[in-house]
């Protein structure tokens, strides 16, 4: 794979996503699904077109307990976020906590701080939503570059969750 050339540092800017994003959102979507199954073959993609893609997207969008920004940079996207607010189970309080589903930011525009402004995006976003105050969400355990950017963000492991074959001849991988 080749090294992608670096971007001209150029400001960027976070907004919510709108329906019309996308044709631009699906690609990257692709690459941040493709990259968790590169880091944990467990992880078995189901095919989504774009139209599909399209559906969900302005499903997230239009109901109130989820939420997508993209960050735009140059004239393009550099990245987005989603999120949503999940329910804790009715044995653990708050009732609700704010949950991220896909973070990806395009390698080109790494290290400019764009995910920490999409992260601080759907955090305000959560914030606003009554009774949500902290984030709960999977990260795989194999994506060491996702846990440091997490922790350095003040994220810490709370539940973990564990995973084996129920065929004991199945061999169990990373």
């Amino acid at each position: 794979m080749a090294t992608p050339r670096p971007v001209p540092l150029t400001a960027f800017q976070v907004r919510p996503a709108v329906p019309a994003d996308a044709g631009a959102l699906y690609p990257l979507w692709l690459r941040a699904r493709e990259h968790n199954a590169r880091v944990d073959p467990r992880v078995v993609l189901a095919p989504v077109g774009p139209d599909q893609f399209e559906v969900a997207l302005r499903s997230q969008v239009e109901r109130g307990a989820a939420s997508v920004f993209v960050a735009e940079c140059g004239g393009g996207v550099a990245g987005f976020i989603s999120g949503a607010i999940e329910s804790a189970g009715p044995d653990r309080l708050p009732e609700r906590h704010a949950t991220i589903g896909y973070l990806w930011v395009e390698p080109a525009y790494r290290r400019r701080g764009i995910a920490r402004a999409l992260v601080a995006a759907i955090a305000r976003w959560a914030a606003a939503i009554d009774g949500v105050r902290h984030f709960e969400m999977p990260v795989l355990a194999a994506d060491e570059e996702a846990a440091r950017f997490w922790a350095a963000l003040g994220f810490r492991p709370f539940i973990v969750r564990l995973w084996a074959p129920l065929d004991p001849g199945e061999e169990a991988r990373p």
